[in-house]
């Protein structure tokens, strides 16, 4: 027998469904406008960390210099190490008013990363477990991190460039591919892409709080760095701000700039929906099979929303909850203890009810989750109709769905009700 497939074209559309629908409930519009503004807002004070460090690190450390003449000797002939050693030397000591400075530019800094991971909070909801104060300590992290990567980055490109451009390495043929490849600027158009992926990846595994994997964090990093390129491609292709005068040039540029920043934290923020989606899926397929709209509702959301999911080919590829029934196949009779609930993918069953009266469930219908919450047994039987094909639901499992989505519980309750009801009119007709 051919394997069931889990990742099928219906789950990927449910999948990219499930984006887009807590994409827009969980009002991630205005979370990348924050985004955006609160990095315009700490661009200037992390800039100025990164510049302040650069003189600090040769500063505090003038054998920098020295170790760089010891590793290449001819230097000598052409700077004097003293002297530059010298120059360095005169920049001001470090101070306690510098100090408090330094940590003010910090603290106004860490409000971007503060955005970011406010944002991932309303992404994963009740999943994030992490304490706030974990999250600001995150925070200022990330913002040391990103400080630090810059400024070796920096510091190595600038330290190398100088060394290989002196007059002694012209004449040497190994260097060539240095000065030629490396250092000649061609990679360096790539270079912002790829730490845009890098700290888009180390964003998704530390702000998430819910542990994905970093293969799972590498893949949508790559999606979000991917769509921002294309994106921006795109606009600049037909955008061309150059033949403007200096006003409006100027503003065409601010504003071109602006989109970019929104729209980079618009795809970071949708594919973090979508690891939210992809770690708990199981979860957010069975809810959306439970709320599926009944076959008689018209309405163009409900059709398409039956028509995606009615199909629940993740749930289907995994054998062991699957039954098959043949025509009068009993599924549980009264006095069984299971408390499972059921999903029809194809066929009808048909349940007895407490009062002698008939239900018939079709394909899309869900039957058997009140003696899962009650934890009753069963009062009642069910038997298929014709050939049919049903998903078992363990009980705790839709317990916990039961408990966790508001509507799902909405209806449960709606349904425990309706049962009451009818029991108590059964009782008062006896």
């Amino acid at each position: 027998m051919k394997k069931r497939r889990a990742l099928t074209n219906i789950t990927v559309s449910q999948g990219l469904f499930l984006t887009i629908k807590f994409f827009l409930q969980n009002g991630l519009f205005s979370y990348a406008s924050a985004c955006s503004f609160d990095f315009l807002f700490s661009f200037i004070p992390i800039l100025m960390m990164i510049v302040s460090v650069l003189v600090r690190i040769l500063h505090a450390s003038p054998d920098t210099i020295m170790s760089i003449f010891n590793a290449v000797p001819a230097l000598g002939e052409y700077f004097a190490p003293e002297s530059l050693t010298a120059a360095i030397s005169t920049v001001n000591t470090f101070n306690p008013v510098e100090l408090l400075l330094v940590i003010f530019i910090v603290w106004m800094a860490r409000r971007f990363f503060a955005s970011v991971f406010a944002s991932m909070i309303a992404i994963f909801q009740g999943k994030h477990h992490r304490k706030p104060v974990v999250n600001q300590i995150l925070a200022i992290a990330f913002e040391l991190i990103v400080i630090f990567t810059v400024i070796m980055i920096i510091f190595s490109f600038t330290t190398l460039k100088t060394i290989i451009n002196q007059p002694i390495f012209h004449d040497v043929p190994q260097f060539a591919f240095i000065q030629d490849g490396f250092l000649s600027g061609r990679w360096v158009q790539y270079l912002p892409n790829i730490l845009i992926f890098a700290a888009v990846t180390l964003l998704y595994w530390g702000s998430a709080g819910t542990k994905p994997s970093m293969i799972l964090c590498a893949a949508t990093s790559f999606g979000c760095t991917v769509s921002f390129w294309v994106f921006r491609f795109v606009m600049h292709l037909f955008l061309n701000v150059g033949k403007y005068n200096l006003i409006y040039g100027f503003l065409g540029h601010a504003i071109i700039l602006f989109m970019d920043i929104y729209f980079f934290f618009m795809f970071y923020l949708f594919f973090a929906q979508m690891i939210f989606v992809y770690q708990f899926f199981d979860e957010l397929l069975l809810g959306e099979l439970y709320l599926l709209p009944k076959q008689d509702d018209c309405s163009w959301w409900s059709s398409l929303r039956r028509a995606l999911f009615i199909r629940p080919d993740y749930l289907i590829a995994n054998d062991t909850n699957i039954i098959h029934l043949d025509a009068g196949q009993s599924v549980f009779e009264p006095g069984d203890t299971d408390l499972d609930a059921y999903y029809i993918v194809h066929g009808q069953v048909a349940v007895k009810n407490d009062n002698g009266t008939d239900t018939i469930f079709s394909r899309g219908d869900f039957f058997g989750e009140l003696n899962c919450i009650l934890g009753s047994k069963r009062t009642g039987s069910a038997c298929a109709v014709d050939s049919a094909q049903i998903v078992r639901i363990d009980g705790d499992t839709f317990r916990s769905l039961a408990q966790k989505n508001p509507v799902v519980t909405s209806k449960v309750m709606s349904q425990i009700s309706s049962y009451f009801t009818m029991y108590l009119e059964h009782d008062e007709l006896l």
